[in-house]
C-alpha cells in the first residue's frame, strides 16, 4: 500500500516519438520504406532514423551476425549517430526489417538482447539459464510474491542511470518463414488504428500437458482475476479458441499452432505461443511468431534459439495487465521480461490501446510561418474529465529547446532555414500517455 502511495505522487512520463530511435538497412529499399513510413504515421523526427550498412549472406539473408560484426555494424555506428545528432535522450531503439534478428555468440542472444545490456560480454550462464534478471522486470517470479509497481521507461532511466539498459524491438521480419513488406505494413496501420480505442475483447491462457504451455501456467489465474477488476475479459481454457470473435490475446506454449484459424484479432491484439523456435526463422521446426502477425495480431515475441521452456525468457502473463492499464507495447514488453537476452519482440513499440482520447495543440505559431520576432508559445490540451496534463516539453528539430506551458521561441537564436517545433505533453500520474503536436517554421536570412 505504502509503495503504491509513493508510486501514484510520481509523475510517470511515458515513452515518447522522440524518445525512439529508428534503424534500418540502407542496403534494402523495404528496410529504408517501412523505416521512412512508421516514422511518417508516429511523428518520430526525422533525425531519429539511423541507416546502416548491413550486407546479405550468400543466399540474399539476413538471419544471423557475428559477435565482432555486431559491434562494428550495428553497436557503434548507432552510437556514434546518437552522439553527433545529440539523441542522448532517446530511450529506446526499434529495428526495421532486413536486420539479422540473432547474434552467434556462445550461447546465441538476439541483437534486441545485445542492445538491452548495451553490447556488454555475458557469460553462459546469465544467457543459457538465465541468470541475467532485467533490472526493467516488476515480477512477480514466483506464485506467492508482492505484486509490485510498474515504472516507465522514463523513470527506470533516471533511477538506473549509467545501468539503464535499451530497450528493443522490431517493427517485423521479412525473410525465410517470415512476413512480406504489405503483412508488416498493415500491422502497423492497425497499431495505430488501436491507439486510444480503448478495445472490448477477450485474453485467452490456454493451458494444456505441454511443457510449454505448463511453464507460465501458475501466472494465470492471479492476472486473470486483476484483468477482469480492470474491465478486460480474461479466460483460461484448455481448448485453443476456433474462430472467435474480438481476440484481444493469446497466450500459450506449444510446438504448432494454425493461428488464422483462431479467430478475430482486434487492432491491439498480441499473441504468443512459447515455444523453442518461435524466432529461430533459418530453423524449419515448429510455429514461426510470424504467422500470429500474418493472421492480424499487432504484436507477438519469440525466441531466437532454444530457451529450454524457461518462462523468464518469455512473457509474463501480467503483460496484459501493463498494457490495459495504458503503457506502451514497448514498455509492456520490458515490464514483462525478466530475461530478454535471447527474445525477440515484434510490433509497434508506441502503440497505446487504452491511452485517453486527449489532444494537444500549439496556439501562437502558425505552421509555414515565416518567424521574425521573438514570440511566446503555448499549448493548448483537452482531455477527458479527470484527465491532467502537467507537464510539456518543446523539441527544435527534435532536440529539446524548453519545457513548461509557455515556451519564448527567438528567431535570433536560429540559423536560416526550415525548422520543425514539436510540443509533448505527459499525462499526470501513474501511467502517462504523451500527446503531441508540431508545426514547421522559417527563418529568413
Amino acid at each position: 500500500m505504502l509503495l503504491s502511495l509513493l508510486w501514484g505522487a510520481l509523475n510517470v512520463f511515458g515513452l515518447g516519438a522522440h524518445e525512439l530511435l529508428v534503424i534500418a538497412n540502407r542496403n534494402d529499399p523495404v528496410s529504408v520504406r517501412i523505416a521512412r513510413h512508421y516514422m511518417h504515421q508516429r511523428h518520430v523526427p526525422r533525425q531519429n532514423l539511423v541507416l546502416l550498412n548491413i550486407l546479405p549472406d550468400d543466399d540474399g539473408n539476413y538471419l544471423s551476425i557475428g559477435r565482432d560484426a555486431f559491434t562494428k555494424q550495428i553497436w557503434e555506428p548507432v552510437c556514434r549517430a546518437i552522439s553527433q545528432r545529440n539523441l542522448e535522450h532517446v530511450l529506446a531503439w526499434v529495428f526495421s526489417t532486413h536486420i539479422p534478428f540473432r547474434v552467434d555468440s556462445s550461447p546465441p542472444v538476439s541483437v534486441q538482447g545485445l542492445v538491452f545490456v548495451r553490447n556488454r560480454n555475458l557469460s553462459h550462464d546469465e544467457i543459457a539459464r538465465a541468470v541475467y534478471a532485467s533490472p526493467l522486470f516488476v515480477g512477480p517470479s514466483r506464485p506467492d510474491d508482492v505484486l509490485l509497481p510498474p515504472r516507465s521507461i522514463q523513470i527506470a532511466a533516471k533511477s538506473l542511470r549509467d545501468d539503464m539498459p535499451i530497450p528493443a524491438m522490431a517493427l517485423g521480419y521479412i525473410g525465410p518463414r517470415g512476413n512480406t513488406e504489405s503483412e508488416v505494413m498493415e500491422m502497423l496501420e492497425k497499431s495505430i488504428a488501436a491507439d486510444t480505442s480503448s478495445p472490448s475483447g477477450s485474453v485467452f491462457f490456454v493451458t494444456g500437458n505441454d511443457i510449454r504451455a505448463q511453464a507460465r501456467e501458475w501466472q494465470f489465474h492471479r492476472v486473470q482475476d486483476q484483468l477482469q477488476k480492470m474491465g478486460m475479459d480474461a479466460v483460461i481454457t484448455n481448448q485453443l479458441p476456433r474462430r472467435a470473435e474480438s481476440i484481444l490475446g493469446i497466450m500459450m506454449g506449444t510446438r504448432h499452432v494454425e493461428p488464422d484459424q483462431i479467430g478475430n484479432f482486434i487492432p491491439g491484439a498480441v499473441a504468443e505461443h512459447l515455444t523453442s523456435y518461435g524466432a529461430f526463422f533459418d530453423n524449419p521446426s515448429q510455429t514461426k511468431i510470424s504467422r500470429w502477425i500474418a493472421a492480424g495480431a499487432t504484436g507477438t515475441a519469440g525466441t531466437v534459439t532454444e530457451p529450454y521452456a524457461v518462462w523468464a525468457k518469455f512473457l509474463h502473463a501480467r503483460f496484459y495487465m501493463h498494457y490495459r492499464s495504458g503503457y506502451s507495447l514497448l514498455e509492456s514488453y520490458y515490464l514483462s521480461l525478466r530475461h530478454p537476452l535471447q527474445s525477440f519482440l515484434i510490433g509497434d513499440p508506441l502503440m497505446r490501446p487504452w491511452a485517453p482520447q486527449a489532444r494537444l495543440q500549439i496556439a501562437g505559431l502558425r505552421n509555414q510561418e515565416m518567424l521574425r520576432t521573438p514570440r511566446e508559445i503555448r499549448v493548448d490540451i483537452t482531455a477527458p474529465a479527470g484527465v491532467r496534463y502537467d507537464r510539456v516539453v518543446y523539441l527544435i528539430n527534435g532536440l529539446i529547446a524548453g519545457e513548461g506551458r509557455q515556451f519564448r521561441l527567438d528567431p535570433a537564436t536560429l540559423e536560416p532555414g526550415l525548422y520543425e517545433l514539436r510540443a509533448v505533453g505527459y499525462r499526470a500520474g501513474l501511467v502517462s500517455t504523451p500527446i503531441s503536436d508540431m508545426v514547421q517554421f522559417q527563418i529568413g536570412p
